[in-house]
């Protein structure tokens, strides 16, 4: 499948998962222009509501969502940024994150 221009994604971003209308728009954007395995892992969830398994510089996509709290499409990203980027994705990941409690 060609890939969709980022507003295509847009509807349905803040439809099912309440993004607001710049945020749909960034992750739109970021989606359409990920790494091919995680283009085709994408478009297998969002098509399926079945989440693939991909694994991406020694983190896969449940283990991100599980370890990390992120969602799906929060996980897919991240994994593209490992793709792109594994070093500095690493430290992040390494560092965590807050929460408020």
């Amino acid at each position: 499948m060609e890939r969709p221009e980022p507003a295509e994604l847009v509807p349905r971003l803040m439809a099912e998962f309440g993004y607001p209308r710049a945020g749909a728009e960034l992750v739109a954007q970021k989606l359409t222009h990920a790494t091919e395995i995680v283009w085709h892992a994408f478009l297998s969830w969002w098509q399926t509501g079945t989440l693939p398994e991909l694994d991406v510089a020694d983190y896969s996509l449940s283990q991100l969502m599980r370890e990390h709290g992120m969602n799906p499409i929060a996980a897919l990203l991240t994994l593209d940024w490992l793709a792109r980027e594994p070093e500095a994705a690493k430290r992040s990941l390494h560092k965590g994150h807050d929460q408020v409690a």
